[in-house]
């Protein structure tokens, strides 16, 4: 019975308007396998491998693999390409596409547009179907093929922490006979998806992250309703809910930063519960980012018959400050000498800044390190808090790391300077607080920078 109603459904007129568009739990691992637009949206090389099998237990369910992968060329345009497999019934579904995208920035507003062009090949097997008019053209037909042309079109925008998107699947109509006379054939039916996500620092290593993703085909609409939690970039946990299907659970965790490996399951609810026992989607995805590397050089100075060794390692700490000083530079800036145990009774709030797109502190800002030292050193019982930020350049998550190692680094200035550890407060926020614009390359300066305030 569960096979002559899934056999049924799909070769009634040879026509098929549901699961055109190959369905995935996974999505948000993977924005570019819904919507082109995504395609090179950041600066890294990005590839993911995924499975799907949906109703399980449900003989001729859909069964669907696809790879992708999509890269950013130059800083306005991105590149990309994906392979399916889709298998529902007795029909299957070979489709091949490439993509091409281009951004633009206003301000803190991003814009992006995709379009992926590509061809499906569809194939009939009708051998397992049950048969009840043995002289149906699709049965006596034999084993069949046929191919159309297909084609998206998607739209990306974001602001700080706001992300929308909209794509029109299968934009062209086109359609498939596979012979048959007198047949309109399999048609592609044009498909319309929306995503609406917004972004929630909770904690210095903790982010939340609800949204809503929208399927629709003429007067038909499914939402699912997501909220994910991300802790550190390592672990990434989720629950939604599908309208007219069940609930969604998703989990996937991140190693090195390059290499992540995520699962779904999907349980049904209403009718299809009693016939299956739900999906499983499983995804790998490996993120390849360019980042600048250079050798470790040590610089040596004297600064008033104190010998300053800066360390610079680009790929691990980047700076590191060993000195001692007797000077101190308050809120005004103005730099005096203090008596080893004076009290510090004013209040002070700093920006250290940084080279670009490095962790290496600007020489500008070597004295507002050598006064917080001198601060907390006669102030025991004050605390610092350190926020780490960049400009807007580059990706998100190189840019999450890259202020993380900024904050790093002023943290292991003052341990170095006998501060204990204790009374240092780190959090890193990468690019999602700028201070000022980033259309302009002082704007950018500004923005590369560790905010410091002392907390008493």
């Amino acid at each position: 019975m569960k096979k002559f109603i899934l056999i049924f459904w799909v070769s009634i007129s040879m026509i098929s308007y549901a699961q055109q568009m190959p369905q995935t739990t996974v999505y948000g691992y993977n924005m570019y396998a819904v919507n082109p637009a995504y395609a090179g949206i950041n600066s890294c090389t990005h590839l993911a491998i995924s499975h799907l099998n949906q109703w399980v237990k449900v003989d001729g369910a859909p069964a669907t693999s696809m790879i992708t992968v999509n890269t950013s060329l130059g800083n306005r345009f991105g590149l990309g390409g994906q392979l399916l497999i889709d298998k529902i019934g007795m029909l299957q579904q070979f489709s091949g596409m490439g993509t091409l995208s281009y951004g633009m920035k206003f301000g803190e507003h991003r814009l992006r547009a995709g379009l992926s062009i590509g061809y499906n090949q569809y194939r009939l097997n009708p051998s397992s179907a049950i048969v009840f008019d043995p002289i149906d053209p699709i049965v006596i037909g034999g084993n069949q093929a046929a191919g159309a042309l297909n084609t998206d079109l998607g739209l990306v925008y974001q602001f700080q922490n706001l992300e929308l998107a909209a794509a029109t699947k299968q934009l062209i109509h086109s359609y498939s006979n596979f012979g048959f006379t007198n047949s309109q054939g399999y048609g592609l039916r044009r498909h319309f998806t929306g995503y609406a996500a917004y972004n929630i620092n909770i904690a210095s290593n903790w982010s939340l992250k609800p949204s809503v993703f929208l399927k629709g085909i003429n007067h038909v609409l499914q939402a699912d309703i997501n909220t994910s939690a991300t802790y550190k970039n390592f672990l990434n946990v989720g629950i939604g809910l599908r309208t007219q299907v069940g609930l969604i659970g998703r989990i996937g965790i991140t190693v090195k930063d390059k290499f992540m490996f995520g699962y779904a399951y999907e349980a049904p609810m209403a009718n299809m519960a009693s016939y299956s026992s739900g999906s499983h989607e499983l995804i790998m995805t490996m993120q390849f980012c360019k980042q600048k590397k250079e050798k470790i050089n040590i610089v040596k100075t004297k600064i008033d018959t104190v010998e300053r060794i800066i360390y610079k390692d680009l790929l691990k700490i980047d700076t590191v400050f060993i000195t001692k000083t007797d000077t101190i530079i308050i809120d005004n800036s103005i730099t005096k000498n203090v008596p080893e145990k004076e009290v510090f009774s004013g209040s002070l709030s700093k920006t250290i800044l940084f080279e670009f797109d490095k962790s290496l502190v600007k020489k500008e800002s070597f004295g507002e390190l050598e006064s917080m030292v001198n601060l907390l050193q006669a102030n025991p019982t004050f605390k610092l808090s350190l926020e780490g930020h960049t400009d807007a350049l580059g990706s998100e998550v190189y840019n999450v790391d890259l202020s993380k190692n900024r904050v790093n680094a002023v943290k292991d200035f003052l341990i170095m300077n006998g501060i204990n550890t204790d009374r240092i407060i780190i959090k890193h926020f990468g690019e999602t607080q700028p201070k000022t614009s980033n259309d302009t390359p002082l704007g950018r300066q500004d923005n590369r920078r560790v905010d410091v305030m002392i907390i008493k």
